[in-house]
């Protein structure tokens, strides 16, 4: 019977509130920078793709739509994976609180 003292012991033991709310704070914020980057990279190309800019980059086209396209990548991929790892921290550091891994007892 010690073994499940143990495991019942482990989920009462929380990640540290200080750790788990960096992180989460860490998430958002790069989460919102690069929300911001590319807001200004949209920005910056739509106003070369329109014309709006009297012509002066009208022959970098291509590389703003090139930048574009990294931009989106950049800030589509990572944030989901920041908030995956974020997603697995909690699943670590909280194994028994979800109904299916729970231990059956009486």
């Amino acid at each position: 019977y010690g073994s499940i003292r143990d495991v019942r012991t482990m989920n009462l033991v929380k990640a540290p509130f200080v750790y788990v709310h960096t992180l989460s704070i860490l998430v958002l914020v790069n989460t919102i920078l690069n929300a911001i980057s590319f807001g200004i990279v949209l920005g910056m190309t739509l106003e070369v793709a329109t014309g709006k800019n009297d012509g002066k980059h009208s022959k970098d086209l291509s590389k703003f739509v090139i930048s574009l396209l990294m931009e989106f990548f950049i800030s589509m991929v990572v944030p989901f994976l920041y908030l995956a790892l974020l997603e697995v921290c909690v699943c670590v550091s909280q194994p028994f609180t979800f109904e299916d891994s729970k231990i059956p007892s009486l």
